[in-house]
């Protein structure tokens, strides 16, 4: 399968780090590799195949009787293709392939001759109530993402086409992306789509509709994101600031590497800095009833839509930045709001991974979305199994003078060296349960190459032993091992696993979320003999945590431990990840003294 044509058009600045090449070979073990397996198996084989009408519904569009369809009907097949590809990437299972490539054709199918590629009839489209040029870029990111990997030209003429649509109807003297009443939100997405077709295409129409939709941001009754910015406003005080944007601000961090111009980079990181501040939940999810509101302790909805916006926007700043800190939020979002949003089965998501309280399969809250022929389409079941895909992009990534090791966990990646070369770094350990992991780097001939290795911030001692020498580790930064390598050269590192707490305040005062390594601990009522409402004071002054072997009926936890309350009365508490996975009341917000 051929891999990763080069863009046409190169980059004025390089991200500071890079994911990996698209033949990067994955083969992860324990709980990410069940993980893994377990969405494959149990949804994203099965979640196409049981919903036809995700496909059908652009069949459709001109027949008579119309469907029922919501405003973002066109977003599911893009949402699902982009995760699906990404997980691909990552377990090469020939059945989701053969899934991936029918749907991949079919979608081209149904292009209509104009390069349209929705499911709402010639009347309503993209400049109607729909949210029409939303869907579009979710399909076209999807197309676009297989081109990449396989070169199908097809795929690229196809993404071409749609995007030519959106440039001949929106622009100067043309039709406005803010029509539908939701201040341009959704519709603007498309920027972020457009500058990657730029590098691919070649078709300067792109980047000048690019262009034009960052500086229509700032006329009245839009988005406002760079007048924001300029004004030093937090996201949450934009004139708009619905999580969609997240994928607008991406193509921001595009037009900085593009062009250079650092206006970008600034509204980039400026906005990342201030959801990370203000709202990002203790879960590592991001929103409050889809938005940003200043308060990561306010106990409305967490969208799981927004958490995997919330990682993507990660996933860049990390490329910009380099900053092992950016890695540490992606894994607190991984382990926990994400998988979280993930019943241990695979079977099913939640819309909502609240931080206290219950996990409800999505169709239980939001069953008004659902088709006929379509079941489980929902914007969130389409979407979330990206945020475990996205784990393909930092999991291991490359810079200028080598590789950057993010992710702990057994099992082995293998990878392409700036030289040209290859190397394979294979993991030992039980992480996130257990912070001991040994490393062995192996390059296909001896080589001389960086490797930095993260050292979580939440680590307040961590040792680094290379070939058994000690090597400085300060938290919060990566650990440079400047060698010739060789195989056979082992990493040995140690991680502080201590219990650490985030001290609530407002609708969380009096109360504490404790954390394992990346680990949120949670109560479970099914692990205690007290209800939620009686949740015992954690005794801070005498803070340790006992580990407990895993036994509890299905679905079980991957981390059980017990700590000490005011009371006397033992508190058993596990990861976030599991808890209310058999319909039980949770908490992860403790009282405490």
């Amino acid at each position: 399968m051929p891999q990763n044509p080069a863009p046409l058009i190169a980059t004025a600045i390089p991200p500071t780090f890079e994911a990996t090449a698209g033949d990067t070979r994955f083969s992860l073990d324990g709980v990410v590799g069940h993980w893994l397996q377990t969405v494959v198996d149990n949804w994203l084989l099965v979640f196409p195949r049981a919903n036809p009408a995700i496909i059908q519904m652009f069949r459709d569009r001109d027949r008579k009787p119309m469907r029922k369809l919501v405003p973002w009907s066109g977003e599911f097949a893009g949402k699902y293709l982009v995760g699906a590809l990404q997980i691909w990437q990552q377990t090469r299972d020939e059945r989701l392939w053969v899934l991936i490539d029918e749907m991949v054709h079919d979608i081209i199918d149904t292009q209509g001759s104009d390069g349209y590629l929705g499911p709402f009839p010639t009347k309503e489209r993209l400049t109607g109530e729909n949210w029409d040029v939303w869907g579009h870029y979710h399909v076209t990111l999807a197309l676009l993402r297989y081109f990449q990997i396989t070169s199908y030209r097809p795929a690229l003429d196809a993404a071409c086409q749609a995007a030519d649509l959106i440039c001949q109807t929106f622009g100067r003297g043309r039709e406005r992306l803010v029509n539908d009443g939701s201040l341009g939100q959704m519709n603007m997405a498309v920027l972020h789509v457009l500058v990657l077709l730029y590098r691919h295409a070649g078709k300067q129409q792109y980047l000048d509709t690019a262009l034009w939709i960052v500086a229509d941001s700032d006329r009245a009754g839009a988005s406002q994101f760079m007048q924001g910015v300029r004004e030093d406003k937090e996201f949450y005080e934009f004139t708009a600031c619905r999580w969609e944007l997240l994928h607008t601000f991406q193509g921001l961090a595009e037009l900085y590497w593009l062009t250079g111009e650092d206006k970008y980079r600034q509204a980039f990181t400026h906005i990342w800095d201030s959801i990370r501040r203000l709202d990002r939940h203790n879960t590592g999810g991001f929103s409050t009833g889809e938005q940003a509101c200043g308060n990561p302790y306010a106990q409305g909805a967490i969208e799981t839509c927004c958490t995997v916006a919330w990682m993507c926007l990660s996933v860049d700043m990390l490329r910009m930045t380099g900053g092992a800190t950016v890695a540490d939020e992606l894994e607190l979002s991984f382990y926990n709001g994400m998988m979280g949003a993930m019943h241990p089965s695979g079977r099913w998501w939640t819309y909502n991974t609240p931080m206290d309280g219950y996990r409800h399969a999505f169709l239980q809250d939001h069953n008004w979305q659902a088709h006929a022929g379509g079941p489980d389409l929902n914007c969130c079941a389409a979407a979330a199994a990206r945020g475990l895909a996205v784990l393909r992009d930092w999991a291991l990534m490359t810079c200028e003078q080598g590789i950057v090791l993010n992710f702990y966990g057994p099992g082995s990646i293998t990878a392409d060296l700036p030289d040209g070369g290859q190397v394979t770094a294979t993991q030992e350990t039980s992480y996130p349960l257990d912070g001991e992991v040994r490393i062995a780097i192996t390059p296909d001939q001896p080589r001389d190459f960086v490797l930095y290795l993260r050292v979580p911030a939440w680590s307040a001692q961590t040792s680094v032993l290379v070939n058994g020498e000690p090597v400085p580790a300060e938290p919060g930064t990566y650990c440079e091992l400047h060698r010739h390598w060789q195989p056979g050269d082992t990493i040995e590192l140690d991680m502080d696993m201590s219990l650490r707490c985030w001290v609530g305040e407002q609708e969380c005062a009096g109360k504490v979320s404790l954390y394992r390594g990346p680990i949120l601990l949670t109560y479970d009522q099914r692990l205690n003999s007290f209800d939620p409402d009686e949740v015992p004071s954690i005794d801070l002054d005498r803070l340790n945590a006992r580990l407990l072997p895993v036994q509890a009926p299905y679905p079980p936890p991957l981390l059980m431990l017990e700590v000490d309350t005011v009371a006397g009365q033992p508190l058993v508490l596990c990861d976030f990840a599991s808890a209310g996975g058999a319909g039980n009341p949770y908490r992860s917000w403790l009282p405490a003294e």
